[in-house]
């Protein structure tokens, strides 16, 4: 017997159908003779009745501030929704279940309301319901602070709390259901025939994560190398073995293709060598705090629309010139990190030129490099360099 920790997300509970296809895999696991500790989203997307966006449009239509306390504790009630709809499903089938609060849960948080992290979670309220041979059904993004305020983890919440619960109920493995089969080398709405990979190293699907690939959060796979657990990405609606995220690495050179759309950036030149302090001003204002660019007169920052003011006032202060670029795309080649990055670039960057697709600026990194292009080309871009390594 072992024990498995099920996360399921906003589009597996959405509806009765897709309530019976989790029902499946979590009755599946039971009969399996394994202890199983679920964890739901809220169900749907915006306009659903119980999602969250939906949920928070009820505090925007007053119009004025919200209070980020009395919204968390109203966020909080999409997943509740889902977590007792879940039990109450199960218990259907005669099989004992139990629903749970974050705050039932034992899942203690800082008290950054809409954004908490986790630093406790107390296992024996779950342990307990489990040695009543009951399924627990937990409430997925949410916790309590120390002054027993509840608090939501803010965007991957739910799979932070399934890969967390895990590793403080030390599971033998977290399954991360979602509506598709797995993690894909890159999105398969730009590249339908994008094969999916059946196994990741943590940092491979960090690399990809961070850079845009949405199946799985970075933060969910921090804690999973944190506490060494294994995490498959699988489909709630079919049989696929998914992929399986743990300490060894894909078999491919090249794992991941990912795209991050619609961003802004700010390019400062000037005739002289920033300095080194110079260039950590520039960091300290950019969105992901990297700089990008071949040379140290020409630099590009991810800068927000709203915070042009700030590039501003840094590029008077260091007697540059400034162009801000809007409609810009990054698109980020993940790959070993055994691999020379300087022969992946020098590839990519012929590539490019190849599909006159001009470059606004590069960075590599040890196991990744990306790329600023025009939004215009960026799809064509992903295609581009998938076509090269994967035909």
């Amino acid at each position: 017997m072992g024990l498995i920790v099920q996360k399921f997300g906003g589009t597996s509970v959405k509806s009765a159908e897709s309530r019976k296809a989790v029902l499946n895999h979590i009755l599946k696991a039971k009969a399996a003779g394994n202890d199983v500790v679920v964890v739901v989203s809220a169900m749907g997307r915006r306009g659903d009745p119980y999602a969250t966006d939906t949920l928070i449009d009820l505090l925007r239509e007053q119009g004025g501030k919200i209070n980020p306390k009395t919204q968390d504790l109203l966020m909080s009630c999409g997943e509740i929704i889902s977590a007792c709809v879940m039990a109450t499903y199960i218990e259907a089938q005669g099989v004992k279940a139990e629903a749970m609060t974050g705050f039932q849960a034992g899942i203690l948080t800082t008290d950054d309301f809409g954004n908490a992290d986790i630093v406790n979670i107390d296992p024996e309220p779950i342990q307990a319901k489990l040695r009543e041979g009951k399924v627990v059904v937990a409430a997925g993004f949410q916790g309590r602070t120390r002054n027993n305020e509840i608090t939501t983890l803010g965007r991957g919440g739910s799979d932070t709390t399934a890969v967390v619960l895990g590793g403080y109920l030390k599971a033998d493995l977290v399954e991360i259901y979602t509506d598709v089969p797995g993690i894909a080398v890159t999105d398969p709405r730009v590249v339908p025939e994008a094969q999916f990979i059946p196994k990741l190293s943590y940092d491979e699907t960090i690399a990809m994560a961070e850079n845009g690939a949405k199946v799985i959060h970075p933060r969910a796979v921090k804690a999973a190398k944190e506490f060494n657990l294994q995490v498959r990405v699988k489909s709630t609606f079919d049989e696929s073995e998914g992929t399986l995220v743990g300490p060894e690495a894909s078999d491919l050179t090249i794992c991941g293709i990912s795209l991050t759309k619609d961003i802004a950036a700010a390019k400062y030149e000037r005739g002289a060598d920033f300095t080194e302090a110079e260039l950590i001003k520039l960091q300290s204002i950019s969105n992901d705090k990297t700089l990008y660019g071949d040379s140290s007169r020409q630099i590009v920052i991810l800068l927000d629309e709203g915070r042009k003011d700030i590039g501003m006032s840094l590029a008077d202060e260091l007697k540059a010139q400034v162009s801000f670029l809007e409609n810009m795309s990054k698109v980020t080649v993940v790959y070993k990190d055994t691999v020379s990055s300087k022969e992946v670039d020098d590839r990519i960057t012929a590539i490019l030129a190849g599909e006159d697709i001009s470059v606004v600026a590069k960075k590599q990194f040890e196991n990744c490099c990306s790329y600023i292009v025009e939004e215009d080309t960026a799809k064509k871009s992903v295609k581009a360099i998938y076509k090269a390594f994967f035909k």
